[in-house]
Order: structure tokens, then sequence, then C-alpha cells
């Protein structure tokens, strides 16, 4: 009776089965990455179009057939030339169920080394783009080929309202364990707050399992039901999904689904016999069938990095006891650090668009049309750079060139924008359009002893700053620098380098001028032994061959020991050179340590370049192509609690690495806090504590430092730690911290990893209350990772500028010290009613609140909705009475207001 109704009902819709067999949910997709082998474009136009152009002729060839698309990035150039009876194609097929948006973003985003912010941002583009152009938005992410999973997903996808998500790079060998448990679904919880949500495993991988085309159908039916039977023994319901497709698949679609018709035909028309049934589904479809079935599932926190592979190893060696997938480099955690210099430029790059984002909507600038293809590049370019292939520095050249580009464009484009925005708020009732640019050393070529030069200063944080700024100087040129009173600022020449005291308001802007002045000879102090050098503050102790050996601060309640190395870890090679699951590569690390090498000598060349008042620096030369500088500043603050007073900037210029061997490079802190439990901020904002497992190898303790990361001793009250501008791979065992900051691997057949760029990147180390790391670690942070824009043009004199502009412009309120806005964005105006959507986070230990209206202090809140992370969905209104925003120990809340202002 069964196989009669089937019959019957194949050809229009497998709906309407009402078999009690177990169904087979074949989920047909390709996977597009957004760059990899080739470039973004050469992907779209060499493969990508045809995807999209012959999935619509098979979907309508039979109605059963379905199709997932989730690179929205792809599909919005495809969009953007296909005629209106393709649109109308594509509206019809969504609309019957046959063609699926899933995951939304603007690329399948990386989630070791991406940082929320980047992450939204993509989010949100693509969200916006399929409610604008479809209507649609998805209820369920396919995150199948990142390098591992972060519990930021767990928060992320439920606070966009998403029904599941769908992972597939788990560690292999918890992958195995799941299996055998059947828990590869369960309910994946959020520590950060009470949400969670539903999560698939994909039980071996995301391609279609392996039918030889050689085989007559007979075999290949038979072979497909045994596999499919085998994945049902792994999960709690009688509906197993199982991938139909594979990286850029489907480039004729009509061809590949024929194939497979004829199997789903047979074992449809023999269902008894099989056991089963088949059909063609949805995500939507499959994940309404499974939780609608009853089933209580598990649940699970944490998070799964470092991912652990064994496919496409041999995963029969998966179980051998010594290394879970037979090899020792299994660990996917070179990556974390892999091409370090795009990773870092990427960064720049989004904080040049938080800038620009930040300028734009406090201004309420709509309408040039300069700016807004600026905005449009520089979002777009960024939301690219947080692909599993981008960030992760795993592409191959043409695409790592192609990256390299977009971020030029996009930061060149967006750096102009923010300026000429500057320069629209301060100046607008002057006759005179100035022009001003971030290049330093052009604009101060220009500065004689009858000019000036005008600094913009502009704080893309919510908080008010009085920081330090570091201006590069021409060669020879020296200056003073003056406030609006043009009163004398302190500054100190070092080097090429000015260092400036700023002070700035929350989102706002100040004006300094710099005058040419008379260099004072800078006198380096050498011939160094056992000294030291302080702030007032911090005190670093070095002994008689100039090492590092001691630290106190305030914060370190007293002296501690502390001594740094340089590290080369020689990897292991394949034999064959090029098995990607054998030997080290770009995503893996695979240190021999046996050949492990310190490169710090004996003893170390030392050079005092800066002895205050405002700024202590020296420098240390360890080989022909690593040196490093010291950087201390003056406190800000009597109590010493401002970051001057914990922190000091270590600056590594290392490159181009030796290629005589594939090595990674790290930088090493002992201290005298033995532990072997530590803390990382999963992408840049979530604390996940780690505890270093001495049955695992150095590789699989190995972890993605994403802002920072800490550690304090047993029963100590202090805390050391570390925070970078860019993703780096990070490690603590025995109270020893290891920052991995270049990789060189130099491989015959795969030449992605031979890295020859030179690094010159900052850290910034100190010790912390330990009771206050997370709040420090993410307030200190911020300042860093987003610093203040500098902006130059020169006047014949101050009174020119201060005749007809603005010297300080302050439009917000400075928010509590915890509270962060993760986006600040200008979405329209209907009349004079300006739409400004922002995010808030806190990253405090206890609530917070915020008065939105005090807060923006330059307009009229008129309402205020509280959105999904992507403002695309409301999910309530505050009420006209009541404009407090309370934040939760890191609750991030979104919202859109609707203002008017009632001053600029």
């Amino acid at each position: 009776m069964a196989l009669t109704f089937l019959a019957l009902c194949f050809g229009a819709t497998l709906l309407c089965s009402v078999s009690s067999l177990p169904v087979v949910h074949l989920l047909p997709h390709s996977h597009c990455d957004a760059g990899y082998q080739k470039s973004f474009d050469d992907y779209y136009h060499s493969e990508v179009q045809y995807i999209l152009d012959s999935m619509l002729v098979a979907l309508q060839q039979r109605p059963d057939r379905r199709f997932v698309w989730e690179e929205v990035s792809y599909f919005s150039v495809w969009w953007g030339q296909a005629s209106q009876e393709e649109r109308q194609l594509v509206t019809t097929l969504v609309e019957k169920g046959q063609l699926e948006f899933i995951g939304g973003g603007w690329v399948m985003h990386d989630e070791a080394d991406t940082s929320v912010y980047a992450t939204l941002n993509q989010m949100t583009l693509g969200l916006k783009f399929l409610n604008e152009t479809l209507n649609v938005r998805p209820r369920h992410e396919w995150h199948i080929d990142p390098f591992g999973h972060s519990i930021f997903m767990a928060e992320l996808y439920s606070l966009l309202g998403y029904t599941s998500i769908i992972l597939n790079r788990v560690p292999d060998s918890v992958k195995q364990q799941m299996r055998a448990e059947k828990s590869l679904e369960f309910m994946w919880q959020s520590p950060f707050s009470e949400k969670e949500i539903f999560t698939h495993v994909l039980d071996i991988h995301y391609s279609t399992p392996s039918l030889p085309a050689f085989l007559n159908l007979e075999v290949k039916v038979a072979m497909l039901v045994a596999i499919c039977k085998e994945k049902l023994g792994w999960y709690k319901t009688d509906h197993v999904l199982v991938p139909f497709g594979n990286d850029f698949a489907f480039q004729n679609a009509s061809l590949d689904f024929a194939s497979m018709d004829e199997i789903v035909d047979v074992i449809n028309n023999n269902s008894t016999a099989y056991g089963l049934t088949i059909r063609y589904s949805t995500l939507s479809e499959y994940m309404d069938a499974v939780l609608s079935a009853g089933v209580t599932f598990p649940s699970r926190g944490g998070d799964f990095l470092p991912y652990l592979a064994c496919s496409p190893c041999d995963a029969t060696l998966c179980f051998e006891s010594s290394n879970p997938c037979g090899v020792a480099d299994a660990f996917w955690s070179g990556f974390y650090t892999s091409k370090p210099a795009q990773k870092l430029l990427s960064r720049v790059q989004d904080a040049s668009l938080r800038a620009l984002e930040m300028v734009r909507a406090l201004s309420l600038f709509l309408g040039n049309a300069n700016v807004e293809e600026a905005l449009v590049l520089a979002k777009n370019t960024s939301a690219i750079m947080q692909h599993h292939d981008a960030i992760t520095g795993t592409s191959f050249t043409e695409s790592y060139n192609d990256y390299n580009v977009r971020l030029g464009k996009a930061l060149t484009a967006g750096d102009k924008a923010t300026s000429f925005i500057k320069a629209a708020i301060l100046c607008s009732a002057s006759p005179v359009t100035y022009t001003l640019s971030s290049d330093s050393v052009s604009i101060l070529s220009g500065l004689t002893e009858a000019n000036i030069a005008v600094m913009v200063v502009q704080n893309p944080l919510s908080h008010d700053m009085l920081s330090y700024v570091s201006v590069q100087l021409p060669q020879d040129v020296c200056v003073q620098v003056l406030d609006a009173r043009m009163t004398t600022v302190e500054s100190q020449v070092v080097g090429s380098m000015v260092y400036v005291l700023v002070e700035v308001s929350a989102g706002g802007m100040e004006v300094y001028y710099l005058k040419k002045t008379s260099c004072e000879e800078q006198k380096p102090i050498r011939d160094l032994a056992q000294f030291s050098i302080t702030n007032g503050a911090i005190e670093l102790n070095f002994n008689a061959t100039n090492h590092l050996v001691g630290w106190s601060s305030p914060a370190s309640n007293g002296s501690h020991s502390v001594e740094q190395e340089y590290i080369q870890y020689v990897e292991r090679k394949s034999d064959l050179d090029l098995n990607v699951c054998d030997g080290t590569n770009v995503y893996t690390y695979v240190p021999q340590l046996e050949d492990t090498l310190v490169l710090t000598p004996k003893n170390l060349p030392t050079t005092i370049t800066a002895n205050g008042p405002l700024v202590w620096e020296l420098t240390q030369t360890v080989n022909s192509y690593l040196n490093y500088s010291i950087r201390l500043f003056r406190p800000l603050s009597s109590d010493f609690t401002d970051q001057y007073s914990s922190f000091v900037e270590w600056n590594t210029n290392i490159g181009p690495l030796p290629s005589d061997n594939a090595s990674s490079f790290t930088s090493s802190f002992r201290t005298d806090l033995s532990t072997d439990s530590f803390v990382t901020y999963s992408n840049g904002i979530y604390p996940m504590r780690r505890t270093y497992n001495s049955s695992v190898l150095l590789q699989g303790n190995t972890y993605p430092l994403v802002g920072g990361a800490h550690f304090d001793g047993a029963g100590s009250q202090t805390t050391f730690s570390a925070l970078a501008k860019r993703p780096m791979g990070v490690t603590i065992h025995g109270g020893i911290m290891e920052l991995m900051l270049h990789r060189r691997l130099p491989i015959l057949f795969d030449r992605r990893g031979d890295d020859d760029s030179v690094m010159t990147d900052s850290v910034l180390l100190g010790f912390v209350s330990s009771g206050m790391a997370q709040p420090i670690t993410m307030a200190t942070s911020m300042t860093f990772t987003s610093p203040l824009t500098l902006h130059f043009a020169i006047l014949n004199s101050s009174d020119e500028w201060s005749s007809g502009c603005l010297t300080s412009w302050s439009p917000l309120q400075s928010l509590p010290q915890d509270v962060h806005v993760l986006g600040l964005d200008l979405l329209d105006v209907h009349q004079d009613v300006f739409e400004v959507a922002f995010r808030v986070i806190n990253s405090g230990l206890q609530p917070q609140s915020v008065d939105v209206e005090a807060f923006f202090k330059l307009w009229d809140v008129l309402d205020i909705l509280e959105t999904t992370p992507d403002y695309q969905e409301v999910q309530g209104s505050l009420k006209d009475d009541d404009v407090i925003v309370v934040l939760n120990p890191l609750q991030l809340r979104s919202f859109v207001a609707h203002i008017k202002t009632n001053q600029l």
C-alpha cells in the first residue's frame, strides 16, 4: 500500500508520503568559497554563475527537486546581472519551497580568527540583501567548512532567531564519540546567556557519499542504501540528512540531478524492500521533520577548537591510542597565525570601517555618492575577509593577492570618506574647503616655519579618551604640538615618531596644531648591563646580559619573575610534500620539539632610545631578521588605574624568515605564576576557560588569540594578560605564555605557506588584578584595536582654521566603562527623521544601565526599537518614557532609533 501511494505521489511532491519507514533527506547544495584557489571574481565568472543558472533550470524540470544556497555575496552578483524573468523565477521557486536560502551571511565566515564586530557586519550585509530583494530570512545556519567551531555561534544564531545550525568540522575524535552515543544532534548552550540552539553535526563530511560513476545503477542503489542505514544508526530519529553536493558542485545541475533521480526512483519504488524512503529536502524540511519527531536531544556547551582532522584522511586511523587520527599533525591550529600580514591588514580595515560608520552616523551624513560608495566597498571588503579561506590565511596566491588588493582599495576609499566627513562637520560654516589626509609624512613635508599644520583627531569609541597617539614625521622634521587654545601640548619625539597626549570625547573630534621646530639631538644609551626602565608605575628589570628578568607594577602585587625568549619551532613536512593530512601546512601546526631552537642570544645588544618624560623605549636585536622594542608610557592617573599603569607595548619586527626549514616562530613569556589554566576570548568578546592537557600534543593545546588571553597562578590575585591587534595562536603551560607571531612553510607542492613577509606588530602585555581581568582585557582591547584616527592639512595659520571651523565636536555622552558599542550605522532618513542602528554589549561583571537619550546628546530620540543583531527583525519597543537599557554581563542588545537632530 505504501509503495502504491508513493508511486502515485511521486513527480508532485514526496511530502504526501505517509510511510512509516525511515526517511533519507538528500540535501542538494554547492559550497562556493568566496576565494580560495581562484579569486572571488574568477570563481564567479568561471563557475558560480553556471551553478546558479543551471540550478534554476533543473528545479523546473521536476517539482520534487530541491536546492539550498548559502553565500549571499555570490548571489548578489548574479542577482545584479539577472533578467527580470530570472529574478521572478527565483522568487517563485522560493515561494514553492524548492529553493531555500540558508546561512544568510555574505560569506561562510571563519569562527576562530574573526571578531564579533566583523562577523556581525558580514551577517548584517547578507541578511539585509535577502530581505530587500526577496523578502526572505533564513532560519537555519549551514556552517560546514570553517576549521572548528566557536561558542559565539550558539549565542549569535540564537540572537538572530534561527532554529538550527549545521556544523561539520568538529574534532574527529569528538565526532566519533558523538556517532557512538547518537549525540550528533544536540542543544548547543551558550554559557553567556540562557540561549541555546538545535545543532546538527554532519556525520562524515558535506560531500555526496561516494558512488563511482562506472558502477551500474543496481550497485549504486545498494551502496547508497547501505550508507544511509549506517548513518541512521548514528541519529536518534528516523530521519537522516545526507549532503548531495560538494565544492562548486552542480555546474550542470540537470545532469547531476538526473543521475541521482534514477537512484531516488528505484529506492522509492521499492521502499519496503530497501527499508527506507528517500527524498530531496531543504534544511527547513529536514529540521521540521526532526524537531517534530518527539525526541529529547542532549545538551552541551563549549566550543570545538582546535579542529582535529581525520577526514579526508584515512578515518580507520582515528582510534589509534597515541594519536587520535593516526598522525601527529592532525590539529588545525596553524591557521590561527598563517599569513599574519594579511590578518593585520584585515583588522586595520575593520577599524577604518568602524571609524567611517561612526562619523557618518553621528553627523547624519547622507546623500554623498562618493561617501556611500566608499562605505559599501568597506563593508563588502570586511565581509569578504571573514571568509574561512581569507582571514585564516589558507588561500592560494591568486586569491591571496586579490584579498590584498581589495583591502588596499577599501582602506584608501574609506579613509578618504572619513576625512571628507570630518572636514564637512567641522568646517560647514567655512567658505574654504579643506582636504584632510592621513598621510602625515606627505602632508608634514610641506611644513615650514611660516605655516602650520592642523591635526584632526577622531575617537571611534563610545568613551571619552585620554590617550597617546603617534605621528610619523618626515626625515629631519620635528614639531611642537598645540591645542585649540594654542597652548603647548606634551609630546616627545622618538626616532621618526612624535608621541602626543590627546583628549577626545566619545565619538567626537578634537583639533590640534603642529608647528615646525628645531630638532633636539636624541642620545641613545648603549653598553648597558643590569639596568631597569620605569614609567613611574611599571618597572622592568634586566640582568647583566640584558635579558628581562623582573616586572613590577601596582597591579602585580609586588615583583614577578618574567623572562622572554623568541623560539623557532621547526615543523615536520610530509615525506610526499603534498599530503594535507600528513605534515605541516597553512592549516596545521606540527612542531618537532626535538628540533626547537631558542633564537634569543646569550648577550642581547640593547639600546635605550627614549628615556621620558612621556615615553620610555628600548630596542633589542635578536638576529638579522628579528628585533623588537619595549615601550612604556607615562601613566595618566594618580591612582594607576589607566592602561599605561598596567601594560607595556611590545613591538616585534620579524622577517623575512629563513626558508631552509618549515617553521613557526613564537614569543615566549615565562612567569612565576605557575598554572595550566588560562582564558582566551572567543571572537574577541566571550571568555573561554582553557586547561593545558599534557596528554595532548602542543598543537592540540594551541588556541586562537582574538583580542586577548590571560592566566593567573594558583591562589594568586594577579593575572598576566596579553592583547593583540590581529589573530594569532596562543598556548599557556606552567606559567609560560607563547604567542605565535609568524610562520614560513616552504613546501614544494603547496606554496601557500611560503610567506616571506616582514611583520611589524605590537602586543600589549601586563599584570592586572585577577578580579578585573575580564573587563580590563575587553576595555583595553577595544582601544588597542580601534585606535584614534588622525588627519592632517597645511594651513597658513591657526586663525585660518578657527575663523571658519570648529575646533571640537562632542556628539555623545560617554558610556559606562564596561559598555561598548559594536557598530553604529545610519540606515535611512524619512523627511527629517533619521534611522540609526546600534549594538551595545556589557563586558563587565555586573549589570549596567545606559540612558540612550542622554547618550545621543545631539539628538531628540523619538522612539527605540529592539531588534535582532542584523537590525532586520523587530523584537520589541522601549516605552516612550523609558529609554534606559539594562545590560547583563556579556549581554549583546541591538536597537534602531528614530531621531531628529537638535543641533550639529
